[in-house]
């Protein structure tokens, strides 16, 4: 139970933090109007990264037996170690790649292994904009997956349930 509170708390905390595609940063903005229009600067995006394999995704899904999470933002890390839940975890990837803007910023590192042996590890992105994982090689960027509009509701929906256990507790 204090497992799923550290979880939503740090997903509420990730949610009211992340940048809104047309909303303000975490920096400080002044407000003014320009005197002539002014053309954005141009988002420069990193290179289109190809999914992971099946046969990879396939045996992360048969063999992962504990899965850590750690935030590179928040003062915490997670983790599974029950099937249903490191299965539902991997069942939010779509085999999609996804080149990220550069404005992009990871959230945090996943840890996938079995029974202690790393299997594979990915910086994960849970901004609206920025949804996916990357998956590493050698410390390196070699795949990406986009996360599923079903695993942002996810995340968005538990992200309110932690808001109003937060609310109910300090009640």
């Amino acid at each position: 139970m204090r497992f799923l509170f550290c979880f939503f708390s740090a997903l509420i905390i990730l949610a009211c933090n992340s940048p809104k595609a047309d909303g303000p940063t975490n920096e400080k903005q002044t407000a003014s109007v320009p005197e002539s229009p002014v053309t954005p600067p141009a988002v420069t995006t990193g290179p289109l990264l190809p999914s992971i394999s099946q046969d990879f995704m396939k045996m992360l899904w048969d063999s992962t037996t504990y899965v850590d999470y750690t935030f590179y933002t928040l003062p915490m890390s997670m983790s599974f170690d029950n099937k249903p839940a490191i299965q539902n975890v991997l069942g939010h990837l779509e085999a999609k790649p996804v080149a990220l803007p550069s404005t992009c910023k990871p959230t945090g590192r996943a840890f996938f292994q079995r029974d202690g042996e790393e299997l594979g590890v990915a910086e994960f992105y849970l901004h609206t904009d920025c949804r996916c994982f990357v998956f590493l090689e050698d410390g390196k960027p070699a795949h990406s997956n986009r996360i599923k509009d079903s695993g942002l509701e996810f995340y968005q929906n538990s992200i309110r349930q932690a808001v109003k256990q937060t609310q109910q507790k300090a009640q």
